[in-house]
């Protein structure tokens, strides 16, 4: 599916136990262990980023797998977007792991 000026964003995508024959599609060292799509959409509210989630939806490649997606609207490069959301992820997780809860920025 073509949206003209957004990406969709698979929540597969910053799965670091997933090949990227399979889907994955930022390195290994930016994914995480089963990101769930609450933290993609919190990393998407953190980067001021307009989005729209499908929740029910999976990964034509692995439609077995973990559902949901988030179409983004697209400032730049699809790459460089994925890369952004996956370092947010991460911050998010050590957060996580550090206080219990997502901290609120400053």
């Amino acid at each position: 599916m073509k949206l003209p000026g957004k990406a969709i964003v698979w929540l597969i995508y910053f799965d670091a136990s997933i090949t990227r024959r399979f889907g994955r599609r930022v390195p290994r060292k930016l994914a995480v262990e089963a990101p769930t799509l609450e933290e993609l959409i919190e990393a998407c509210k953190r980067l001021n980023l307009s989005f729209q989630t499908r929740e029910s939806a999976r990964y034509p490649r692995m439609w077995w797998g973990r559902r949901g997606y988030v179409i983004v609207d697209k400032s730049k490069s699809k790459g460089r977007l994925l890369e952004a959301l996956a370092l947010e992820v991460r911050r998010l997780r050590s957060e996580k792991s550090r206080y219990g809860v997502y901290s609120e920025k400053p």
